[in-house]
């Protein structure tokens, strides 16, 4: 995993500016304060927030917001970290809070917050650190990221830090870890046995228990035996009591049926004797209804023999309403007719207000458009452009493109032939070999020299012939470009004059529609009112119409409501007769009922005598349902006592063999949690035994191998980075370095500066290669920043040669030394102007750098010769 892109937004001097890193080294130059380092920064930022660097410290001053981004690739995805910022002011005082975080794979965007991202993040890269956003990652600053002037600080640690964290790295700890967890597992295990045993303690009461309640059920058991023989006889004095209860009962029965069925007789003579009174009242009520009726039909017949008179008069008045009617409903064509004339009238008119409007703005559109084609017409050229050549902007790019690598081809080819010339000159200056050290003669290498300087001009002719042909099409583009633009505005300036003198004829037709429309208009106008006055007569008709057919309307209801009035009374005489016929027949019937009423009244009062005799001595055949009653209550009183003794005796009994389960249970309970003491000691004692021996064993193991892997390397890349045999770097098992001269042990404080640096970078070096090998470091960058201070130039050449040694996959530089770029694939440069940051390429040092496509680059540089891979290396 390497990184690919960052972007950033008012950062410290940077308003705005992206740079890509491709694999392979990259070097960022410039000088001091202008603005390298705020880009290490920037990406420390977006992976883990403000835990390292605070964001007042990294946000343009006096800007409200600032933003980074950060993407890193795989072999599978690509992701993306941004996060925001904003300034705001809190209780008097200025701070940065986060206003937006953004988490991308492939393009498809997740929502986290802060700690979910810095754990996001340190999953992908492959870091055993702290989720928490406000930790410090000691992983990340000694073995990726190596900030300004904090080179050496590993050096400074104290050993029981440097140690901890280098165990962390390798992923170690888990070990350490786990044998804590094992000591604390079995004091767990040592505190649960003792819980049990003083648990089992507590269940001894359920031996006593058990005893006590065996021996009280076995005396439950006699005392139940005993109370069954009792119930039994008491059952038997119960069944005689009932027997003659029932028979007492049964005699008491009869009585009460012989007195119901009186009670039944009294209740039906009662009602007979209310509904005679009630039928008596209503056979009275009868005939006076029968004579109210027969006066109301006297009183309505004089009104119903002048039915048939009245309703010859309301058909005449009828008929006479209907004639009318019909000339109304005749004449309504012609209101209908004047209805629509006025209609038509005031619509003419409508449209005829609409149309002259509509032709004023016709006029008024004409008017615009022939101005408008007058300006246009005026506006820019006349004629079409000449083109100063045939040749198309995209081949003239194309020719261009081929230029400038022709001219980068005679640039690299000069750059080496100036090299071997210059090489040439110091050994001819010198008469000895820069490489081997043997003494050589002038005369010999004339030949060579001369040959050499033939090729240097020979390489600087076609070099300016390669200037000439680029500024030749570029002039020629220039030129073509010029035309390109002054053809788009002839030709956009011939179209809008067509489309000006289109929308001109759609304008003249317009407005002539408008005025054929105006004046069809006014010709409707005026048929509309012919034809209104010739129709205004028919209306004052049409008036005098309807009064009429109101006044044979209002006639015609009199003589209606005459005619209901008649009808009313011959009805009214006709249901006075039938009523009074009906009634009549109702009294006939009511008198036969009457007489049958008497007659059941006197049958059932004899029945009723009857049965009074008959019900002498139900006293004394009650007094003796009571005695019986009693004798059967007392038995059944002592046959509940005895069955609510036997209750209790089993409810006890039951009691005691619940008592006698639980104990046993309690018993069992208590010889399981013995056995489960015994089994937890055992384990502890196992635990803190030999797993924990075992564990520790496999910790120091990898962490000896790893000491070992980390002092080889150590060893190997200090010796390269300091060309001296009798200085070795070496550490101890707690990872600290030193340096042993000729044998002696030294410490790093009492080493030279450039010594000391070299003993961190190797240090730093040493510590990741280890970590990636056995630790779960995914990330293959390194940042590196001012990673030269106190070297010699020698030291610089050889820690290019250790990094192009060490092949590692990507390698960020930060350094105002410009010598480094012997060591860098890609070289971006970073200015200052105005107080703000700008990035350039070195080979256009005056146009701003833009993210590059490929992944290396191979441009030339102003000294030294171009290598296989695109590195510059010393003559």
């Amino acid at each position: 995993m390497q990184l690919r892109q960052l972007r950033v937004r008012n950062i410290r001097s940077y308003e705005s500016a992206q740079i890509a890193f491709p694999p392979g080294t990259t070097l960022i130059s410039g000088d001091v304060g202008a603005g390298k380092t705020s880009l290490l920064y920037a990406v420390e930022m977006a992976l883990f927030g403000v835990a390292e660097v605070d964001a007042a410290f990294l946000v343009r001053h006096g800007a409200p917001h600032a933003e980074v981004e950060v993407e890193f690739e795989d072999s599978d995805h690509r992701y993306s970290v941004r996060r925001r910022f904003r300034r705001v002011r809190r209780k008097g005082k200025e701070t940065f809070e986060p206003e937006k975080i953004g988490f991308t794979v492939d393009g498809e965007q997740t929502s986290y917050s802060a700690t979910e991202l810095r754990q996001r993040v340190i999953e992908l890269l492959g870091f055993p650190d702290n989720p928490s956003p406000q930790a410090h990652s000691d992983l990340w600053r000694w073995a990726v990221y190596v900030p300004q002037e904090k080179m050496r600080d590993i050096l400074a640690a104290r050993a029981q830090d440097r140690l901890e964290t280098v165990r962390k790295a390798l992923g170690v700890e888990r070990y350490r870890t786990a044998a804590e967890n094992a000591q604390e597992l079995a004091a767990d295990l040592k505190r649960s046995s003792a819980g049990r045993r003083a648990e089992a303690e507590r269940l001894q009461h359920y031996d006593r228990e058990h005893a006590d309640w065996t021996a009280e059920a076995d005396r439950l058991h006699l005392e139940r035996g005993r109370l069954a023989d009792a119930i039994s006889e008491r059952d038997a004095s119960v069944g005689s009591a009932r027997s003659r209860r029932a028979e007492a009962d049964a005699a008491v029965r009869q009585a009460e049926s012989v007195q119901g069925v009186l009670d039944s007789l009294r209740r039906e003579h009662q009602t007979d004797v209310r509904t005679l009174e009630g039928a008596t009242r209503e056979r009275a009520e009868r005939l006076a209804e029968i004579e109210r009726r027969r006066s109301e039909a006297e009183a309505a017949r004089n009104d119903s023999e002048d039915l048939l008179s009245r309703e010859n008069a309301r058909l005449e008045a009828e008929a006479t309403r209907n004639e009318e009617r019909s000339q109304l409903d005749a004449h309504a064509a012609r209101l209908r007719e004047l209805t629509a004339a006025r209609t038509e009238a005031v619509g003419a008119t409508r449209r005829l207000s609409e149309l002259r409007a509509v032709g004023e703005r016709a006029a008024r559109e004409l008017s615009d458009v022939q101005h408008q084609l007058d300006l246009v017409r005026a506006e820019g050229p006349g004629r079409e452009p000449l083109a100063p050549t045939a040749t198309t902007l995209a081949a003239l790019d194309a020719s261009l493109v081929a230029a400038r690598d022709a001219e980068r081809a005679t640039v690299r080819d000069l750059t080496k032939a100036q090299s071997a010339f210059s090489e040439l000159d110091e050994l001819l200056a010198a008469g000895v070999c820069p490489r081997c050290h043997q003494a050589v003669h002038s005369d010999e290498f004339q030949p060579h020299r001369a040959e050499a300087q033939a090729a240097s001009r020979a390489a600087e002719d076609a070099h300016r012939a390669a200037v000439t042909e680029r500024t030749r099409l570029e002039e020629e583009r220039r030129a073509r470009e010029r035309y390109e633009r002054a053809h788009e505005r002839w030709a956009e300036l011939e179209k809008r004059r067509a489309l000006t003198e289109s929308a001109l004829d759609r304008a003249t037709a317009a407005a002539e529609s408008a005025v054929d429309s105006v004046r069809q208009s006014e010709e409707s106008r005026a048929q509309a009112d012919r034809r209104l006055r010739a129709l205004e007569p028919a209306e004052v008709e049409g008036v005098r119409l309807r009064e009429s057919v109101a006044r044979s309307e209002r006639r015609l209801a009199v003589l209606t409501e005459e005619v209901d009035r008649s009808r009313r009374a011959a009805e009214l005489v006709r249901t006075a007769t039938a009523a009074r016929e009906s009634m009549t027949s109702e009294v006939q019937r009511r008198d036969k009922d009457l007489d049958l009423l008497r007659r059941r009244i006197e049958d059932r009062q004899g029945r009723m005598d009857e049965l009074i005799f008959t019900l002498k001595g139900a006293d004394e055949r009650a007094r003796a349902l009571v005695e019986a009653e009693g004798q059967l209550a007392q038995a059944e009183s002592a046959l509940a006592q005895e069955r609510e003794v036997a209750v209790r005796v089993e409810a006890r009994l039951d009691e005691a063999t619940r008592r006698i389960q639980e104990s046993e249970r309690g018993r069992n309970e208590r010889t399981a949690l013995l056995r489960e003491a015994d089994d937890l000691t055992t384990k502890a004692a196992w635990v803190t035994g030999p797993f924990r021996t075992a564990v520790l064993g496999m910790e120091q193991l990898l962490l000896a191998h790893a000491q070992q892997a980390f002092e080889r390397d150590l060893a190997r890349y200090f010796a390269s980075l300091v060309d001296d045999p009798a200085l070795v770097a070496t550490t101890d098992v707690a990872f600290t370095p030193a340096v042993t001269i000729e044998g002696e042990w030294t410490p790093a404080e009492a080493l030279s500066g450039g010594e000391r640096t070299s003993l961190a970078l190797a240090f730093r070096l040493a510590l990741a290669t280890v970590v990636r090998a056995m630790g779960s470091l995914r990330l293959e960058t390194m940042l590196l920043d001012e990673p030269t201070d106190g070297f010699s130039p020698e030291q610089v050449i050889r820690m290019g040669e250790l990094l192009e040694e060490l092949a590692l996959p990507q390698v960020i530089i930060v350094s105002h030394e410009g010598q480094l770029a012997a060591i860098a694939d890609r070289v971006v440069r970073v200015e200052k102007h105005d107080g703000r940051s700008v990035l350039f390429r070195p080979e256009a040092p005056l146009t701003p750098v833009n993210p590059p496509t490929d992944a290396r680059s191979e441009e030339p540089t102003p000294s030294g010769r171009v290598t296989r891979s695109g590195r510059r290396a010393s003559p």
